[in-house]
């Protein structure tokens, strides 16, 4: 299962607490924990959990079904980012929550490349449509 962003955001937090901890890193610059509190973390693993099952859900889904399942997602994220005054969702995580979402998408056996050329988009443009982020 492709690895969820916050997970990723976790282990940087706990390495800035380790370095912090050991005197490898001075404590100002230690963000992590600030960019990515705990309650935007959940907020996080709960669009993730949603995303995740009902991709699980899918059977033979049509193009339509994992377009509105992309759609669904992104707007899920565009409302969290709204709700963090859209801070919670910068440059950098923009990448990484598109890549976790196209990996979630393949590894359920979804040929991303031939749906983006039915829907025609570029692969990585997939979430372009809907996304404030």
């Amino acid at each position: 299962m492709a690895m969820r962003p916050s997970s990723e955001w976790r282990d940087g937090i706990a390495e800035e607490a380790r370095l912090v901890a050991e005197g490898a890193l001075e404590e100002e610059f230690a963000v992590m924990a600030e960019l990515f509190p705990p309650g935007l973390l959940q907020r996080f693993d709960e669009i993730f959990d949603v995303f995740e099952r009902d991709i699980a859900g899918l059977s033979f889904p049509s193009d339509g079904e994992v377009i509105a399942l992309i759609q669904k997602v992104v707007y899920a994220l565009n409302a969290l980012n709204e709700d963090y005054d859209f801070d919670a969702i910068a440059t950098g995580e923009r990448a990484v929550l598109c890549e976790y979402i196209d990996r979630t998408i393949t590894e359920a056996g979804v040929d991303l490349d031939a749906l983006s050329a039915r829907y025609g988009v570029p692969r990585e443009d997939l979430t372009d449509e809907w996304r404030t982020w």
